[in-house]
């Protein structure tokens, strides 16, 4: 198993609305690409050391050839780039399980 894991640092003039709007897309890449077994998505809670990384979400895939199938797939190209769009910065990692 792996966890992926990505932290959001918002454009300033990026609205709550925007964001939740696109971790629900995120949420929703667990019915539409094979592999993804459980996805979390929401608000950083740590206020105090976040270097502006104010949002992220975190997915199980079944293991790294899904993992690997998961960055070209179609629906995550479309909601990879609205994430680009209303993000100054991204960070992905990855962790075995």
């Amino acid at each position: 198993m792996i966890l992926h894991v990505v932290l959001l640092r918002p454009k300033p003039e990026v609205s709550l609305a925007q964001i939740q709007i696109a971790l629900d897309h995120v949420k929703d890449l667990q019915h539409k690409v094979p592999g993804i077994l459980e996805v979390d998505a929401g608000a950083n809670k740590n206020e105090s050391n976040n270097k502006g990384y104010t949002y992220g979400f975190a997915m199980r895939f079944v293991d790294e050839t899904h993992l690997q199938a998961y960055a070209p797939h179609p629906e995550h190209r479309v909601v990879g780039a609205e994430l680009v769009q209303l993000c100054e910065s991204i960070i992905d990692f990855d962790l075995p399980l």
